[in-house]
């Protein structure tokens, strides 16, 4: 008796299943990312640390406090320092210079656009060396985020004082950069070449881009929507050049501030995009102009990686240089995406019928579009990836 088609498929259906459903629970990938910014000068280093309000909430303590920090009365944000952030960062956060550590001393918290910036200092420092070897030890948050979080350090060596740091941070190019993950927590720097730099910020934001796209699971799906139904090497290009194109410019666009739009409109629009590809991909008898259609939705996929830079790149010099490092790395992480996908998809065509296959994979694609669109327009926040 033939087996049904249903049940040779079932090792794709169950792979698939794997792939997008066991994954390590994270925060929306443009949530988990925070920045830090150091102004070092010869006696004392003045730094502040952003995070996501989530994130920040994962601190032990915090969350108790309630869901709006916002509403937390002076006498109350006071006490969250003393009591609860200072001892985190001295558990999690560690200075040395030469080879001496320096307490760091937590001073005040502010919200500051939609994250909450920690003001912190390191005083009395012994700076009597010509290469003074400094080091930053970085531990927050990776327990509590499964080792999701991902903060770009931005290194400034100034003598600022305290009322004018802030407008260093934001129209200074830093003189170093380093992204600070679960498996890099120490960063060893000494003074720097502007050329170093500027080396430093397209190496980060490059390699930012790549995890990106990586943990970006509702732009993989996507993507494996679009090529699921068999495209020749001719056409596959054509959607990559069209998918790249459009994301480029509106990512370039929502990072320079000239269009903005509502981050929960644009993952909303985005997860509806997954729907309507598996929808064309089970019901049209045939699909064309599928480069356009993937232009279309390209344009908001744009919006939505611009999310994860917004707070990044705010303020900075050489943004356009950012963001443009930033993209390539989304490029690069996706093309070892189709890399990958493409040759898996043709060795499964080779087994079973490219109808079958499509039909399979695109029920499964549409599903977890229409779950990602239900928790994306009511806001529950029930979907941890």
């Amino acid at each position: 008796m033939p087996i049904p088609w249903f049940r040779k498929l079932a090792p794709m259906i169950l792979m698939f299943g794997l792939f997008f459903g066991g994954v390590t629970p994270v925060f929306a990938h443009d949530m988990y990312l925070g920045g830090s910014e150091w102004a070092v000068g010869k006696d004392r280093i003045l730094f502040t640390i952003d995070l996501d309000p989530a994130i920040l909430q994962q601190i032990n303590g915090i969350k108790e406090l309630g869901d709006n920090l916002d509403s937390l009365t002076d006498e109350q944000r006071s006490r969250m320092e003393t009591n609860l952030i200072q001892p985190y960062m001295n558990e999690k956060l560690s200075v040395s210079v030469n080879g001496r550590s320096y307490p760091v001393k937590v001073e005040k918290m502010e919200k500051e656009g939609t994250v909450w910036r920690t003001w912190m200092r390191v005083s009395d420092l012994s700076l009597n060396q010509q290469d003074n070897k400094m080091k930053i030890n970085y531990h927050l948050l990776f327990k509590e985020t499964n080792n999701q979080h991902v903060s770009i350090g931005y290194i400034y060596f100034t003598d600022a004082d305290d009322d004018s740091v802030k407008q260093v941070f934001n129209y200074s190019q830093p003189d170093l950069m380093y992204t600070f993950d679960s498996g890099h927590t120490e960063f060893e720097f000494s003074v720097k070449s502007k050329t170093a730099a500027l080396q430093s910020q397209i190496f980060t934001f490059l390699v930012l881009g790549i995890k990106h796209i990586l943990t970006g699971y509702d732009h993989i799906t996507f993507l494996v929507a679009l090529i699921v139904i068999g495209l020749s090497a001719r056409e596959a290009l054509k959607i990559i050049t069209s998918f790249t194109l459009a994301h480029s410019i509106t990512l370039l666009l929502a990072a320079m501030h000239v269009i903005n739009l509502n981050s929960r409109f644009v993952e909303s629009v985005i997860a509806l995009s997954i729907c309507y590809i598996a929808v064309e991909n089970l019901f049209a008898k045939q699909v064309n102009y599928r480069w356009l259609v993937t232009f279309v939705f390209g344009l908001v996929h744009g919006f939505g990686f611009a999310s994860a830079l917004e707070e990044l790149v705010r303020g900075k010099s050489n943004l356009v240089l950012s963001v443009v490092s930033f993209n390539i790395g989304v490029e690069t992480g996706q093309l070892m995406i189709f890399l990958i996908l493409l040759p898996l998809l043709y060795l499964i065509r080779k087994k079973f019928s490219i109808r079958r296959v499509t039909a399979v994979a695109s029920i499964a694609i549409f599903v977890l579009g229409f779950i990602w669109f239900v928790d994306r327009v009511f806001n529950l926040q029930l979907i941890p990836f």
